[in-house]
């Protein structure tokens, strides 16, 4: 397996990666997540963050074949004087093909993205994860994530 900064050529690879999380978290959370569409429905999305300001966007690769993306962002709180400014690194999608999970990759794109925020002077990394989704919980929990905060919603 290898890691390397995502290029416009990983497009398609990338699509069908969203489509495969995508689908997953429609069906465990419909109320939340638009139903999957055309593969290509979201190529704008992930075009715009190749080169995003401030975040980094990394393949991983068996066979020259995208099985696994991370993207992370930084942001830092300069404005609410009450939270601490800390400068963190926000992962905003991590995704494994499901033929390859269980082999470590996930493990190995959390690491690389750790790596790189400790070079940008990174206090803490973040993540979101979904109530239904035990198996990425278990994964964060297993590398040394723990539950900070909560998010709840009430539909009306």
């Amino acid at each position: 397996m290898k890691l390397r900064l995502a290029t416009e050529k990983d497009l398609d690879e990338i699509c069908h990666l969203s489509q495969q999380i995508n689908t997953q978290h429609y069906h465990g959370a419909p109320q939340v997540f638009a139903a999957p569409k055309s593969i290509h429905r979201d190529r704008s999305y992930w075009r715009d963050n190749f080169n995003a300001e401030g975040a980094v966007f990394i393949v991983a690769e068996i066979d020259d074949k995208v099985v696994g993306i991370i993207l992370a962002f930084i942001t830092e709180n300069t404005t609410v004087s009450f939270i601490q400014k800390k400068k963190l690194c926000r992962i905003k999608t991590i995704v494994v093909s499901e033929r390859f999970q269980g082999q470590g990759i996930g493990k190995k794109l959390m690491e690389a993205v750790e790596l790189w925020s400790i070079g940008e002077g990174v206090d803490e990394v973040r993540l979101e994860v979904m109530e239904f989704n035990d198996k990425a919980q278990e994964f964060y929990d297993s590398i040394g994530f723990r539950t900070q905060s909560r998010i709840l919603s009430k539909s009306i």
